[in-house]
Order: structure tokens, then sequence, then C-alpha cells
């Protein structure tokens, strides 16, 4: 993994998206010749057709990216991922034509035309990713890009880790030993080496090594009889240690709530958001929300006839909401459940299949222009961009009570889309909160501005697909 801003990037993601940016702009680059004659080009003109197949290549890399082309369930499964391509192709395509007719003056050559131009870029793309796709699979179910760990624990936290691994969710490691200490339970099947009995303080260094491991894992359940030594040892021969909640932040995107300690939250990294970074984050808020108004406006007023034509109710629903501190404000949003949704005047969650939305509000939901009123929301500075989905007030009372540290994720300003969001399907239970809580928890830890803007490409995806839709 790599930590770029803060945030954690699997490596062959990286190397996919580079590898992919570089070999299409170099296909645009030859399929994109220049007006004129290569004896009389100007150097001026190389530079200017260079820019060109980068910005359009980086286009398409975001475009792949915001469909969820470079997620590694994609390479688990060829039909999802010829659909997501085809999905970007549907992206690429519009922008690539205004591209291509802005820049047919100076790159056409006499005998192109602009549509003749477009084919070839359009080609040179799906070559390029057919290319690209065709090797990774290849590679992709070996170690080549997997990091070799040596778990040092048995027990419950091992066999966490062990199953990760059996369900081929998260395969940017591979165990290579599971080594029983402070006596774990043998949950997972364990090395030949035990640190409760060793005398060698060298022995965890030099099994690693035996293993090729660059990386421990300290997973175990009990903190009491720490191999220290062996660790330390470990450390100063340059394989990295790291402790179990580390690792599963880094590997899974999230925060384990289960064995969550506020020592790990108080002496780890992050939670840090400087004046600077804050300012930027709300020019960032106002800049988007806006944007998106004027983008959507032709929709907003669509679904405000389509749900007062439904129903002689109001059009917007105002709604008591818990947001930065802790403290209640108004959150807006069109009506799409029936005025007697909850006539005994008790909340209740959302269900899959609920009979209190209206017809106009099942497709409003499912393609979540429900929410576009909260972008009122975020100019008053009630809620940002990205943020936490800000709860009722009951809900948060029941769930501050029921979960563990579920009142820190009110340290940042709840957000219409979130980390949460985009990597867990809409939540409507004590249980799902508990795991939407522990991507909250991540994003309150983690945040900059890069991270938002990771999330509101990823939220591309989840709305083309509808994925959390209710």
């Amino acid at each position: 993994m790599l930590r770029i801003f803060g945030h954690f990037i699997p490596v062959p993601a990286v190397l996919l998206g580079i590898a992919e940016v570089l070999l299409v702009a170099a296909a645009v680059y030859f399929v994109a010749p220049p007006i004129v004659p290569q004896e009389f080009l100007q150097a001026g003109l190389h530079a200017v057709q260079a820019r060109f197949a980068l910005g359009l290549s980086l286009i398409a890399g975001v475009a792949m990216m915001a469909v969820g082309l470079y997620n590694y369930d994609v390479f688990l499964d060829r039909r999802v991922m010829v659909i997501k391509t085809v999905m970007a192709l549907a992206l690429v395509t519009p922008l690539a034509a205004v591209v291509v007719l802005v820049g047919r003056n100076f790159l056409i050559s006499p005998s192109d035309g602009w549509s003749l131009l477009f084919l070839k870029v359009a080609f040179a793309w799906m070559s390029c990713v057919l290319v690209t796709r065709m090797v990774f699979l290849k590679v992709s179910d070996s170690d080549l890009f997997r990091r070799p760990v040596v778990v040092v624990g048995t027990g419950v936290r091992a066999a966490r880790i062990a199953r990760l691994v059996e369900q081929g969710t998260k395969r940017y490691f591979v165990p290579k030993a599971f080594v029983h200490a402070c006596g774990d339970l043998r949950l997972v099947m364990g090395a030949p080496l035990d640190l409760d009995r060793t005398k060698d303080e060298y022995a965890l260094a030099h099994y690693a090594r035996e293993l090729g491991a660059r990386e421990v894992v300290v997973a175990t359940d009990e903190r009491r009889g720490m191999p220290l030594g062996q660790l330390l040892h470990c450390k100063v021969e340059g394989i990295n240690v790291v402790d179990y909640l580390t690792f599963w932040e880094r590997e899974n995107g999230r925060l384990e709530i289960e064995s969550l300690q506020p020592s790990w939250l108080i002496y780890s990294d992050g939670f840090r958001l400087s004046p600077i970074n804050a300012a930027f984050k709300r020019a960032f808020d106002i800049v988007s929300a806006m944007g998106l108004l004027i983008f959507s406006l032709p929709l907003i007023v669509i679904a405000a006839i389509a749900v007062r034509v439904e129903s002689p109710g109001p059009i917007l629903y105002r709604q008591e909401r818990v947001g930065l501190g802790g403290k209640p404000f108004t959150a807006f949003k069109f009506c799409s459940m029936r005025d007697d949704a909850e006539k005994d005047g008790t909340p209740q969650w959302a269900t899959a299949v609920d009979p209190r939305v209206t017809r106009v509000g099942s497709v409003i939901r499912k393609i979540r222009v429900d929410e576009l009123p909260q972008l009122f929301n975020v100019l008053r500075g009630d809620m940002s961009f990205v943020g936490p989905r800000p709860e009722r007030p009951f809900f948060v009372e029941q769930l501050t009570r029921d979960i563990p540290f579920y009142a820190e994720r009110h340290a940042v300003k709840p957000g219409i889309t979130g980390w949460a969001q985009v990597n867990y399907p809409y939540g409507a239970s004590l249980e799902d909160a508990k795991h939407k809580l522990a991507y909250d928890l991540y994003y309150v830890k983690n945040r900059t501005l890069f991270l938002d803007v990771v999330i509101l490409v990823h939220t591309v995806r989840v709305i083309l697909f509808r994925e959390g839709a209710r």
C-alpha cells in the first residue's frame, strides 16, 4: 500500500493507472498527427501535441476510476470488467469528442477529418485498455504485487486476517506464516515457531528472512507477554513491524470497531486539519455545491414537479439532523415518502422494500436526486460536500449508547456523500451503523482534500451502478 496524502492506495492500482495513462498518451500522440509535415515541424507543436495526448489520457483515467475499474473485485469477474469498461467508454466519448473538436485545427492532418481523428483516439484508448487488462489478469493471481507478511498471533485477530485471504476480498498481502505468541488460542494453523517457548531473541527476524517476509504484523489478542525483544530485532534488521489495528486500517480502508482502543486513537497519526486546509475544504465545498447546483438545476425542477404532481403535500422535507459537534440542524430533502410515514411519531429505519416510499420517491432515491436540496445545507455551512452521513437525533442517541466511539464521527461536518456511502450499502440497522462507523472514523482520521476528491470520483460509480440506493 502507498500512503498518498494520508490515504492508503494499493500499489497494483497505482502501477496499473500509471501504465494505462502513459500507454494511452503515447498511442494518442502517434494517432493524432499535426497538420505540418514532419520536416517542417516546429518544436512547440510537439509540446502541444504531447499535452493534448496526456490530457486526454488523464481524462480517460479519471473516468475509469469513476466506474471502479481500478477496484480489485473487477479482476475477479471478467464480465464486470467488460461492463465497467463500456461504462468508462461512455464517459470518455463525449469528453474526447469535445477535446478533439477544439484541437482539430493543429492536430488534424490535411487527409484527416474530425470524425476520423475521433475514431482513431477511441480505438487507441480501447486497444491500450485491452492490452493492460489482459497483462494484469495474467499476473493478478500471482504473488507479484502482494506483500509477504508474518503474522504474530493465532487467535481471534489472526483468524480475521486469515479470513480476508480466504474470502479473496483483500489480496494485497500474503501471510507466509502465523506465529504463536502471548498465549493466544490456536484458531489458525500456526508455524513451527512458538515465541512463548523459544529462547532465541533473533528467532522471529531469522524466520521472517527465511520466508522472504518484509513485514511483521502483531495481531495477538493479549498484550501481556509481548515478545518485545523479537520485534525490536526485526525492526533493527529492516523488517517493518506494524500493529493489528494499523494493518487492518491500511488493508481495508476502515477501522475495526471491535478491537479499537482509545490509546490507539490518541497516539496514532491523523485527526489533524490545519486552518489552511480547513479554508481550502470550505472553498471546495462552496465551489462543488454551486457547480452541482447549476448543473443539476433542470433535474431539480423536474423532481420538484414530479413530487408535487404525485402528492399534494410539501415538495421539500425538513428534518432535524445531528451535525458538527453534535449540534442539531435542519436538513432539506425532496419528499420521497407518504405524509403518514411516521404517523405514530416514532422514527423508523428505512428498509430494502419500504412501503412508505412513493412511486416518484422510489425513482429519485435510486439516482440520489432526493438529496440534491442538501446542497443548500452545504452553502449554509451546516454540511460539507463530503463527510459522514447525518443521522437523526433519535438514532444518534441510540447508536451512541450501543456503539463505542460513535460520537467521534461528529468531529467533522456531515456530508452529502462520504467514505462510508461509497464503500458500504445503505445502512438500516444497528449492525449496519457499526460497519459504516468503521468507514466514517477512517475518514475522520485521514481526511484531506485529496480523499474528498477520491470520494467524489467513487460517488459517480455508486450512482451509475445504483450501489447502496434505497
